[in-house]
């Protein structure tokens, strides 16, 4: 889901999951609790608490519109619904076997190009939209996959997938945090995971079953989000609203309603929406940064240095963010400032083989030999994605011929970097 992170732009959150990295900060009890206790403190300059945000006057859109939105006025997207086509397309699919083997025909099918979908960042579609125009992001993919595996019989459900944050630039006054959705259908055989890109995907992530409730909350958000991108402001606040009405106490879902209310420069409804997102969350570091560049343009100066204080503290203790900066040093040639981040982010959390799979380049490119390939065999030992074991066992395969890949240290290497997700047809998608 889409929510909005600091840059001098309002930040979203998505949960469409682009087909680039995506990334959402794994959840460690204990830094998470210590973070709680220590924020009491780390600011220099106490602020009155907020006053009790008014939550009816946020949900009408009055401070956007004349009169309030009504309820009816809200969309009612038949998000699962499956068009004739579908339907004939699937009664033909393995008609006299279990439902499982006809999930697996299905998925065999997509393999074989029988329906197609590209993958397309803003499309955030229905069911049958998806299959219709054979576009989509991870989303609607998703979605169509759901609403096709339960017409055959099979157990399906929607899962979110936790991926370290991964901040891009979607447009001049955008800065989007990503997150990950698949689909996941379980029997007696085991569990089957569809993705629009499997062989991006990594189970070490920590991942949940969503409700169908909660899918469709982030299936509006998206929609809500993509519509304000668009400048259509009255659609746009119609669906985030409708995403609050099914999951009224998620604080993304209040961030986003921010960020349509600060793009409206309507900034009294944006603060208390981010407000809102963070009396549900406390440590929501996309709220307090937005927060700060709100109370900035105010010239609230006392109020913006106290929530980028917040957000900073936080994010420093995010070992996935040092991560993200780790590589981002990496990719620019900076060896010695990705170690020194990468160190301070397995300080935090030490079990996550990309980690030690980037930290066994950096030493290599700063000809630290022997701990390189001491954080490759790590990585290599941590991973149980065969995907990610492959590219790991090639480079200790070229560092035992003397090279990992380019001739030049200075060149740029995204392409070393576990984890990045290629736009393009969807592909390897079941696996047991």
């Amino acid at each position: 889901m889409k929510t909005p992170e600091n840059s001098g732009l309002p930040e979203i959150k998505r949960s469409h999951f682009a087909n680039r990295p995506r990334f959402q900060p794994r959840r460690i009890a204990a830094c998470t609790a210590i973070a709680a206790v220590l924020l009491a403190g780390c600011a220099s300059n106490p602020v009155d608490p907020p006053a009790p945000t008014d939550v009816g006057w946020l949900l009408s859109g009055q401070a956007l519109f004349e009169q309030p939105v009504p309820r009816m006025a809200l969309p009612e997207d038949d998000i699962l619904g499956l068009s004739p086509e579908m339907r004939r397309y699937l009664a033909h699919v393995a008609p006299q076997a279990s439902p499982q083997q006809r999930l697996a025909a299905l998925l065999q099918g997509f393999e074989n190009r029988d329906f197609t979908v590209q993958y397309q960042a803003d499309q955030t579609l229905t069911a049958s939209g998806t299959y219709r125009e054979q576009v989509g992001n991870c989303m609607a993919f998703t979605v169509m996959m759901v609403a096709m595996a339960r017409e055959l019989g099979a157990d399906a459900y929607f899962n979110q997938v936790e991926v370290p944050p991964v901040w891009g630039h979607e447009e001049s006054q955008t800065f989007v945090v990503y997150r990950h959705i698949n689909m996941v259908s379980e029997s007696p055989r085991g569990r089957r995971v569809v993705d629009f890109n499997l062989e991006a995907y990594d189970p070490i992530y920590d991942q949940r079953k969503l409700s169908d409730n909660e899918a469709f909350a982030q299936y509006y958000s998206n929609r809500g989000l993509e519509l304000m991108q668009q400048g259509q402001m009255v659609d746009a606040f119609r669906y985030l609203r409708k995403a609050l009405d099914l999951r009224p106490g998620d604080a993304d879902l209040w961030a986003n309603l921010g960020a349509l209310y600060s793009r409206n420069r309507e900034f009294t409804a944006a603060e208390q929406s981010y407000l809102q997102a963070l009396q549900l969350k406390s440590s929501h570091t996309i709220a307090m940064s937005n927060l700060e560049r709100l109370y900035r343009k105010q010239s609230k100066f006392d109020l913006a240095d106290h929530y980028a204080e917040k957000a900073r503290f936080h994010r420093e203790r995010n070992p996935y963010y040092l991560y993200y900066q780790a590589r981002n040093a990496y990719e620019h040639g900076d060896y010695k400032s990705a170690k020194k981040q990468l160190k301070r982010a397995m300080w935090q959390y030490e079990d996550d083989h990309r980690f030690h799979f980037l930290m066994g380049l950096t030493n290599y490119r700063l000809g630290e030999f022997v701990d390189s390939k001491e954080h490759f065999f790590q990585a290599f030992h941590l991973a149980d994605n065969a995907s990610a074991q492959r590219v790991y066992m090639k480079k200790l395969e070229l560092m035992e011929m003397g090279g990992v890949g380019e001739s030049s240290p200075s060149r740029r290497t995204p392409g070393d970097i576990p984890g990045r997700y290629s736009v393009g047809p969807a592909s390897l998608l079941g696996r047991w």
